[in-house]
């Protein structure tokens, strides 16, 4: 048997096997460097005009999506912000769950969960409520708040610039919105 060959073999395996773990590598890197969110400490960040969807995976959860990005979110045990000019959904794994639309959102819909919905003011906000209590403030804004068990006093509306409206659906109420088809 010839030990040059069976070396040579061994020898190119390895380089074979460097390459490949090389690859990967910077394949890893590479997406890295192209993440638009970041997650530490419980709390997951979309960077400035970064599109993202964000996944909770143990709570607590707090989501904060920046300046014009575009954020689809998991929240649990904590809050999510939505900051000007984002259009962000945010959904909630485990209450209690805040939503916080800043101001200017082309669109801001999230889930409340014992807690509360704000809709700042230039903002289009569609909310509902996971879990009484829920109460959302949309002073300067067009926004919703769906009660699965019914507006009342622990699922209500409780800030508007115009007039408050309670649906026909006995569920829905809007400010500065019609209310649902």
């Amino acid at each position: 048997m010839d030990t040059t060959d069976g070396t040579e073999r061994m020898h190119m395996r390895m380089q074979a096997r460097w390459l490949a773990l090389a690859f990967v590598a910077a394949a890893a890197v590479g997406a890295c460097t192209t993440t638009e969110a970041s997650c530490a400490n419980g709390t997951c960040v979309c960077e400035a005009g970064g599109d993202c969807d964000l996944d909770c995976h143990a709570p607590p959860c707090h989501v904060d999506c920046n300046e014009d990005s575009t954020c689809t979110a998991v929240c649990a045990n904590g809050d999510c912000t939505c900051h000007p000019g984002a259009s962000c959904d945010f959904s909630c794994h485990a209450p209690p769950c805040h939503v916080q639309c800043e101001g200017d959102n082309p669109a801001c819909d999230g889930a409340c969960a014992n807690g509360q919905c704000t809709c700042g003011p230039g903002s289009t906000c569609a909310f509902v409520c996971d879990a009484p209590p829920c109460h959302a403030d949309c002073d300067g804004a067009a926004c919703s708040l769906t009660c699965p068990e019914g507006v009342d006093g622990n699922c209500s509306l409780d800030a508007c610039a115009g007039a408050v409206q309670t649906c026909d659906d006995g569920r829905t109420a809007t400010c500065d919105l019609p209310c649902p088809g």
